[in-house]
Parts: structure tokens; C-alpha cells; sequence
């Protein structure tokens, strides 16, 4: 394994330790999700190749931990694109203060620290096949959003032209609100089906609310983790099947740019001002 991902893995658990403790002492509902609850069944931690952690909660319990985000631990920080210009994500990342990370998407480059994705899950209705209709809608609204903030070449000219248009539109974050307005009407019903909106698997994001139910303690690596309730209902609903791993040539991480896992993030963004400015000069 490489040893900078045991490293970041290292990091990710404590991170997780800090997020728990900190839900279970306001009475906040989370669950492992995706990667990290396939990794806490398969490998009873993560698995090897991966380098970060995601949670989801209730839209409910989402949007209570906002609020109360002024008192997670000293070193860590819950960020939103509410609250900083160049954040580059439609959902909340828990930052370890502590570190820098850059991630890479095409070619737009994010700075933060060592992370952990906290999504929002917002109903969709009790009908399933309404449910994809909204799903697909949702997608071409995430397909704009992604035009308007990311830069570079697409899969077909087609896409590059439409991309490049909707990179001239107000870069204001609000932008990142488009994809959940479309689930809006269900904010204050318990539907039978939920969904991860800015999830990665698209239409299999949709679970029954059944799925998720009470959460349920798992094992992951020196500690427990609040997870869905039917796990391999919720896994196989992502992954088809989940214990099988991947063949070696998909078992990837993230694009990571950039680590160092000893320098706050902050303040790796004012040296950069500093050289940025410097060569300005020396131009």
C-alpha cells in the first residue's frame, strides 16, 4: 500500500472519530455511505486503496449540524459553498485544518485540507419510476452546474461548446442549489424513496427509505461507525456485487494534485499569494 494513502487514511479515521462524536452529542442522525460503508463491511475499514470517507444525513439533521458546526473540534472545520468563493462542491466537506489537499477535476484544482463529504439526503417522492424522471432532471441541472464552474475539454465538441457557453454565465455559488430545488416539494415528507443528489451513481442513489432506516454501529478499523441499516440491500442497490473487488486496474483513488499532510491549508494559499505576487513582479 502507499504509505502517504495509510498516512491519509490514518488522518480520515480520526476525522471520523471527531464527525461521530460530535453527531452523537447534539443527537444528529449520519450514516456511512458508498466506499466507506462497502469498505466497513468488506474490510471492516477501508478499503486499501481509498482515500477519503462518505456520510450522509437526513436533509433535516443536515441542515441542524450547520447550524451547529461553530463546535466541532479545535483543527477541523465543516465548509459549504455558502461559505467560501472557490469551494467547488454542492455538499459539506469536514476539513482537517491541519493539512493540504488538492484535488484535480479536469482542470480546476481545489484547495482544502484532508477531508471527509458529508451529503445532504433529501426525499423524492414514494413513486419509483417518478423518482428516475426526477433523477434525470436533476442530472442535466448537476451536467449545468458543472458547465458554469469547471473548465476543459468534455467527452464530444458538442458538450466542450455547450460547457464553454455556460462558463460565461455569473459564477455565483448558488449555482450549487439548481440540482435540489428540483426535490424541494418533498423537503417536509418522509417519502418512500431518498436520494444523495450530488452522489457519484446517479439513478442508484435512489433507495427506499427503508434501506437507510435505524442507523447501526459497524466496525471500522480501530473503531465503530453509524451505517445504513440493511446494508446489503443499500450496497447491492449501488454496486451489484459488492464483495467482489474490483480487477487491479480500477482500484483508484481520488486526482490528487497536491499533499501535505504537516501544512495547514491555509496557509499553504498565502504562500502561494506571496510567489504569485513575486513573479508578477519579476514579469
Amino acid at each position: 500500500m502507499d504509505n502517504n494513502i495509510k498516512l491519509t487514511q490514518n488522518l480520515l479515521a480520526e476525522m471520523a472519530q471527531v464527525f461521530h462524536r460530535f453527531c452523537v452529542s447534539h443527537n444528529l442522525t449520519y450514516y456511512m455511505l458508498g466506499g466507506t460503508l462497502l469498505g466497513a463491511v468488506r474490510h471492516r475499514g477501508f478499503i486499501p486503496w481509498d482515500d477519503d470517507m462518505d456520510f450522509g444525513m437526513p436533509r433535516e439533521d443536515y441542515e441542524r449540524m450547520l447550524t451547529l458546526r461553530h463546535k466541532i473540534d479545535d483543527g477541523f472545520s465543516l465548509k459549504t459553498y455558502k461559505d467560501e468563493k472557490h469551494f467547488g462542491y454542492g455538499f459539506c466537506k469536514m476539513y482537517n485544518e491541519n493539512t493540504t489537499y488538492i484535488e484535480k477535476s479536469l482542470d480546476t484544482y481545489t484547495v482544502g485540507g484532508v477531508f471527509i463529504d458529508i451529503f445532504p439526503i433529501d426525499n423524492i417522492g414514494d413513486d419509483y419510476q417518478k423518482a428516475l424522471v426526477l433523477s434525470k432532471k436533476i442530472h442535466r441541472r448537476k451536467r449545468i452546474v458543472s458547465g458554469i464552474f469547471i473548465k476543459g475539454e468534455r467527452k464530444s465538441r458538442s458538450l466542450t461548446i455547450i460547457s464553454k457557453c455556460l462558463s460565461l454565465l455569473p459564477k455565483t455559488n448558488k449555482w450549487y442549489e439548481l440540482p435540489f430545488k428540483v426535490v424541494k416539494k418533498f423537503k417536509n415528507k418522509n417519502s418512500k424513496y431518498v436520494t444523495n443528489i450530488y452522489g457519484a451513481w446517479g439513478d442508484r442513489e435512489i433507495v427506499p427509505r427503508a434501506y437507510l432506516g435505524t442507523p447501526k454501529l459497524y466496525d471500522f478499523e480501530e473503531t465503530q461507525l453509524y451505517g445504513v441499516e440493511k446494508y446489503d440491500e443499500y450496497l447491492t442497490n449501488i454496486y451489484g456485487d459488492y464483495m467482489t473487488p474490483p480487477p487491479p486496474e480500477k482500484r483508484i483513488g481520488h486526482s490528487i494534485y497536491y499533499v501535505d499532510l504537516n501544512k495547514p491549508y491555509k496557509q499553504y494559499i498565502a504562500e502561494q499569494k506571496i510567489k504569485n505576487c513575486r513573479e508578477d513582479r519579476n514579469k
